[in-house]
């Protein structure tokens, strides 16, 4: 039995949820890496091969002298080598052969993916007992793809001035008062470091206070002031797919809390680095 499994067409849908080989400038995600392989053991009957096409945006796999219950399996690499964040949507196999080939992947649904990131998964065939000999099945699989600029984190004095405008000071903020008051009110019960209980204004110009403390302040002070813009950025959700020293922002927070729980007063400086260098990752 010849079986071919030709064009693994994985098209991505860009802005426009257009399939084309053709990479947007920037919002451009592409197959890397490929490696096939099968589960034969002691037949030396069935053979499977895979490869990325000219474009990148597809995988050819080909499967030879294959038997019913044959399976083949195709490890691959996705990357985002725009520098556009990319939401994979939803993931269509289209087989029109269904009697004969079952067909599965890796679900990455609802899956954002970074510029440089990359997401691993796996396609398996399994061929069916009413495969006919001497045939050639084809079938893609689609990825639409929504594509919006990677947010960053903010410094400090970003969040310095929401807060500011959000009490009336001169300016234009970039941030809508509910949504500071939001975050804060995110941000009290997960902390122990920050509660936020009172009205609106209150809460405002206590956030206030501890992002913008004396330039005379404490180490203690200094450390907080830059745990609560990180936590501003996390709840935000402009921490994704940044790492600072290959920890996350969630990571940074823990240990900063941690330290300040704990009275660990020897590592103030350095927990205070590292949500300041988060921070600032933007800029």
């Amino acid at each position: 039995m010849l079986i071919t499994l030709m064009s693994i067409g994985t098209a991505f849908g860009l802005m426009n949820n257009s399939y084309s080989c053709v990479p947007s400038q920037q919002c451009d995600v592409i197959f890397s890496y490929v490696y096939s392989y099968d589960n034969e053991i002691e037949k030396d009957v069935g053979h499977v091969y895979a490869w990325i096409a000219t474009c990148k945006y597809t995988i050819k796999v080909s499967v030879c002298n294959a038997y019913p219950c044959y399976e083949a399996y195709i490890n691959y690499t996705i990357k985002n080598i725009g520098n556009m964040k990319a939401h994979i949507d939803k993931i269509t196999i289209d087989n029109p052969n269904l009697e004969a080939l079952e067909i599965s992947i890796t679900n990455h649904e609802c899956t954002w993916i970074a510029p440089n990131e990359k997401i691993n998964g796996q396609l398996t065939v399994h061929v069916l007992q009413e495969a006919q000999q001497n045939h050639t099945y084809k079938f893609e699989i689609k990825i639409d793809l929504s594509c919006a600029e990677l947010q960053h984190p903010r410094t400090i004095g970003f969040w310095n001035h929401q807060f500011q405008v959000a009490l009336d000071h001169k300016g234009t903020a970039q941030v809508d008062p509910n949504t500071l008051e939001t975050l804060l009110n995110q941000i009290s019960p997960q902390s122990q470091a920050f509660e936020f209980t009172d009205p609106r204004k209150q809460k405002f110009q206590q956030a206030l206070a501890i992002l913008n403390p004396d330039f005379k302040a404490n180490m203690k002070d200094k450390l907080k002031a830059q745990l609560l813009a990180l936590w501003l950025n996390y709840m935000s959700g402009w921490t994704n797919g940044y790492k600072v020293n290959s920890m996350t922002a969630y990571e940074i927070i823990q240990g900063s809390e941690n330290a300040l729980l704990n009275h660990q007063t020897n590592k103030y400086e350095y927990w205070k680095n590292m949500c300041d260098g988060f921070n600032n990752l933007g800029e």
